[in-house]
């Protein structure tokens, strides 16, 4: 029964799933441009302007290939990527993907 809902949810997603973070009716995803990435925030630049994303040591990283990179320290300016996210207290990313 429950991989019958989770197989709804993803198809119905109006966006790819993510590869690591578990896809939940809260989830919400956007792809962009890096501006700015530091140790606790990652700026992208996306279709509605500059996001400013919470990130930290435990939110997934991943390389066009889906091989983990060591932290969001590892994105660069100018880089494209998709963020998945959640909503609370800002936007929370829960996985980050160079495209």
């Amino acid at each position: 029964m429950l991989e019958t809902v989770i197989a709804l949810a993803v198809a119905a997603a109006p966006f790819p799933a993510p590869r690591v973070a578990a896809l939940t009716d809260r989830l919400k995803s956007d792809a962009g441009t890096v501006m700015l990435v530091d140790a606790r925030e990652l700026r992208v630049m996306m279709a509605a302007g500059i996001v400013t994303f919470q990130v930290g040591p435990g939110v997934p990283v991943l390389d066009a290939a889906g091989h983990r990179l060591a932290s969001p320290g590892a994105l660069a300016a100018g880089q494209a990527v998709r963020v998945w996210y959640v909503v609370e207290d800002g936007a929370r990313a829960v996985e980050v993907a160079a495209e």
